[in-house]
């Protein structure tokens, strides 16, 4: 039988902030932007969170939660990538079988190297946090099981700091129990939906047959009986990727708003790059002044992930929408039906195939020299109002208020 490992940072960036600044520890802190600021929050650390601050809440709603005293930072992404790949570094000496799913967090089968720690799985987590501290600043909560879904599950029930172990064999009477909610799949808009049906624990997905035919009626059946559920998930539909922003001051400048758009396309196109994929949707999203939000959803004519192809249909959604005499408040841009994208190389689409060598090579250009060294003229406008580094655009730090 397996061990699976999941490693999961504490607060992740807040713990890296708090670890460059010792000083913060103790007090609330917010990761995402200065207390006045009208964007949202990334992380706050668990002080914060006593007071009811949760990420994704606006950065003014979180300032009147929370005391004179407390801490609001803006961060750095290539800061905490730079803390992530140390902790990922660290966890390669370990075992050589690590499986980064998110920048705070790694699947680790250890099945081959507890020998080398007595057969204890608990004696070489704890050797993992304790050096994970004591070189990264981090703390560090672990879930041990005999399947990733377990483990996963495991890792987030004694946060922070936490470790837990199922003993092989009884993973179906350590689900039992426990609130649906902890499944990795059952979000807000599910759990509803779960409740009127009678189910409230994961057991209850046992008892029950209501929705069988359903995704999350056979994701539930599968994690209640202790397995994984890679073949569930497959089922999927929904899948994602999507940047939005809300700007400094609310805007009726339409081409500041397309050139924002540009930018945020380009990072989705970005992700959708580095991981070989390719989207078949685009969905634009547009709050004005009042907080009235609309969206707008188109198919492209072929999958893709270069911001030529995403951003002309986007903007042909977005064009309309700014015609209306509201200020705008947020723009965004999701992808959305993606596939791999190698499932297109088979089409006969030579200037795709063009286009696509030149964005890579683009990717790898600021990838060596940083995001500013080389960037499309649409988004020139963006560099006249706001802050860049090598990690991009900060929307939210204008170098002149708008």
């Amino acid at each position: 039988m397996r061990t699976i490992f999941l490693l999961d940072i504490d607060c992740f960036f807040a713990s890296v902030e708090m670890a460059l600044h010792p000083e913060l520890r103790g007090r609330p802190l917010v990761v995402g932007g200065k207390r006045d600021d009208r964007g949202i929050v990334a992380c706050p650390n668990y002080e914060a969170r006593a007071y009811g601050v949760r990420t994704a809440m606006p950065l003014r709603t979180a300032a009147r939660l929370l005391p004179p005293d407390a801490a609001f930072v803006r961060g750095s992404h290539a800061l905490y990538g730079e803390y992530s790949e140390r902790v990922m570094t660290l966890l390669e000496g370990f075992t050589p079988d690590v499986e980064q799913v998110s920048v705070d967090e790694a699947y680790m089968d250890v099945t081959g190297c507890l020998h080398l720690w007595g057969g204890d799985p608990l004696r070489m987590a704890a050797a993992m946090k304790e050096r994970i501290m004591r070189e990264c600043g981090l703390g560090v909560s672990i879930g041990i099981a005999s399947t990733r879904v377990c483990a996963k599950i495991a890792a987030g029930l004694k946060k922070p700091d936490g470790l837990v172990l199922v003993p092989p064999g009884m993973e179906r009477e350590f689900l039992a129990p426990l609130p649906v909610e902890v499944v990795p799949g059952v979000g807000p808009k599910t759990l509803p939906r779960l409740h009127a049906r009678g189910i409230v624990t994961v057991g209850d997905a046992l008892a029950r047959r209501g929705g069988e035919d359903s995704w999350i009626g056979r994701h539930l059946r599968v994690v209640a009986q202790g397995k994984d559920d890679a073949v569930v998930h497959a089922d999927r539909v929904e899948k994602s990727i999507s940047r939005d922003t809300t700007f400094p001051e609310d805007l009726n400048e339409s081409s500041l708003v397309c050139s924002t758009l540009y930018y945020l396309a380009e990072r989705v196109c970005k992700t959708l790059r580095r991981r070989g994929e390719a989207a078949g949707t685009v969905t634009v999203k547009l709050r004005y002044t009042d907080f009235v939000t609309v969206q707008r959803q188109a198919t492209l004519a072929l999958p893709s992930a270069n911001e030529e192809e995403l951003f002309g249909t986007a903007r042909r959604l977005l064009l309309p929408l700014l015609a209306d005499p509201r200020r705008v408040r947020l723009v965004g841009v999701k992808a959305s039906r993606i596939a791999a994208a190698d499932a297109q190389l088979a089409l006969p689409v030579t200037g795709m195939e063009r286009r696509a060598l030149l964005h890579s090579r683009l990717d790898a250009l600021q990838e060596k020299h940083g995001y500013a060294a080389v960037q499309w003229g649409i988004t020139s406008v963006l560099r006249e109002r706001f802050r860049a580094d090598d990690d991009g655009y900060h929307l939210h730090s204008p170098v002149y208020e708008l």
